[in-house]
């Protein structure tokens, strides 16, 4: 969903957030900035994207806010040295962000930084690295792997990929996963997203039903967090446990391939291909606004650029 852009209107408040934001910033200088609206990942990158070019400016003596064109055309330059595209595309949005949130030009609306964007994008044709598939064959070992004497944390582990691949989740999906969208009927359970429903494999409901047990109120997150002494938590896993989830499942499996958190989402679609389901079906299985992620997850490269395209705004020339 597009997030609102509301410029502080206050004078003297504006004067001091872009004092504060002339130096170095926290996530929740970030977050107060932006009304509450990104997700603390989102934040935390903003926050480093942010703080990365506060320090070039004030290695050069030059303002980070307002920026000069040429101060940013600069950065980005340097940034295009060692970050692929996806990275310094990234920056750029954060950069302007916090222009338009302190009612300033956004600088990377500028003619100059527009061609040099365009020109590195080019140049790095080809660098991003799609997450690797963690697919059927991948889940049925962890699932057949896992025993009576098996740890939590191991039947946590297979319980959430179990999820997350059937139901084709993102990250933030499983982190906000309630009880109150479970619902089981013998002898499967049913997860719910809005409203849509999912039914989970036998393997599967079998095994979300063993973690269930271990919880004993069945309220807030399904997916917790574990101490080290094996203890569950009240809080719901971050983003990196879930990290720490795969490197897990990684060694588990003995393989080479380096998962991430999208893993999962990228089998399930490759899976979903498998068995006959066109895109649209797939979109709308996995909840996506437009075909542009499956397509690409399957290789179409052309039809995810120009599902891309349909979401692209123009804006004008300074």
């Amino acid at each position: 969903m597009r997030k609102k852009c509301i410029p502080i209107v206050d004078v003297q408040m504006r004067q001091l957030s872009c004092a504060r934001f002339n130096s170095l910033v926290s996530i929740e200088d970030l977050n107060q900035l932006t009304v509450q609206q990104y997700s603390h990942n989102s934040l935390l990158s903003m926050t480093n994207d942010w703080n990365h070019f506060v320090e070039f400016c004030h290695n050069n003596n030059v303002v980070a806010l307002p920026a000069s064109t040429i101060a940013v055309r600069l950065f980005l330059d340097k940034q295009a040295k060692t970050k692929k595209y996806s990275t310094i595309k990234r920056t750029a949005i954060s950069i302007g962000l916090v222009h338009r949130f302190h009612d300033h030009k956004d600088p990377c609306n500028h003619r100059q930084i527009k061609l040099n964007m365009a020109q590195t994008r080019l140049d790095k044709k080809g660098d991003a690295r799609q997450a690797p598939s963690f697919d059927r064959q991948h889940l049925q070992i962890l699932q057949q792997q896992l025993s009576s004497d098996s740890d939590l944390k191991t039947l946590r582990d297979v319980a959430l990929v179990s999820v997350m691949f059937e139901c084709a989740l993102k990250r933030s999906e499983l982190r906000a996963l309630q009880f109150a969208q479970l619902q089981y009927k013998a002898p499967y359970y049913w997860i719910r997203f809005g409203e849509q429903t999912y039914q989970l494999s036998q393997a599967s409901s079998d095994i979300l039903g063993s973690w269930m047990l271990m919880i004993a109120e069945h309220s807030g997150p399904v997916f917790r967090r574990l101490d080290r002494h094996g203890n569950i938590g009240d809080m719901a896993l971050d983003a990196s446990s879930i990290y720490r989830v795969f490197r897990a499942i990684e060694q588990r499996l003995n393989v080479n391939t380096k998962f991430t958190g999208q893993s999962a989402r990228v089998g399930a679609v490759k899976q979903l291909s498998a068995q006959g389901y066109h895109i649209t079906d797939i979109t709308e299985f996995g909840r996506w606004v437009s075909p542009a992620m499956p397509a690409q997850y399957l290789g179409k490269q052309v039809m995810a650029d120009k599902e891309r395209l349909r979401f692209k705004t123009i804006k004008p020339w300074d």
